[in-house]
């Protein structure tokens, strides 16, 4: 029987140098690589803070809440940001389990509606690799968060497209991290 994995997505918002942040980041992850698989994305396009995006990787069973839900979390004592998390989401569909290539960018795209306007998403144009993970509890802030692989040279034509799809989602695009520990 194979054993159910859930994926956390948490949010984080700061105003500090990025090295700053990845330095810390890298610590925490040091210590959690053997609980957990994680993932850190940046996202790119944002001037005025510096905005990421982590995905924790676990077995159902073994499944912990990372982050406080306090302001602050104990993992970044010395920096000031913002912590939200989207909640735990099991995998629908994974067409890649591998990290991003220097040549791609992620595109998420974090939905609140039902399966048929997932399908709409699946028509979308210039990706390679989509990931479907859907709320495994009621609590999580999205019905759906959609991870798409998609060339760096088309990620602008890819969110061009997005503009015409209907329902209520948040989108960006993320440039995987590249940290020691993981």
């Amino acid at each position: 029987m194979e054993k159910e994995i859930i994926v956390q997505f948490v949010f984080f918002e700061t105003m500090s140098d990025n090295n700053e942040f990845i330095s810390q980041w890298d610590q925490y992850s040091k210590e959690m690589k053997n609980i957990q698989k994680i993932r850190l994305q940046q996202e790119i396009g944002n001037k005025k803070k510096a905005k990421y995006l982590s995905q924790h990787s676990c077995y159902k069973d073994e499944f912990k809440f990372v982050f406080k839900k306090e302001r602050r979390s104990a993992h970044f004592p010395e920096i000031e940001m913002r912590v939200r998390q989207l909640g735990g989401y099991t995998p629908l569909q994974i067409q890649s389990n591998r990290n991003s290539k220097t040549n791609e960018n992620k595109v998420f795209i974090f939905l609140n509606g039902g399966e048929a306007e997932i399908n709409s998403y699946r028509e979308l144009l210039q990706y390679r690799f989509l990931n479907i993970y859907k709320a495994y509890f009621e609590s999580s802030n999205y019905d759906y968060i959609l991870e798409f692989f998609v060339e760096n040279d088309h990620s602008t034509e890819f969110m061009d497209q997005l503009k015409s799809q209907t329902g209520h989602f948040e989108s960006g695009i993320y440039k995987e991290c590249v940290l020691q520990a993981v």
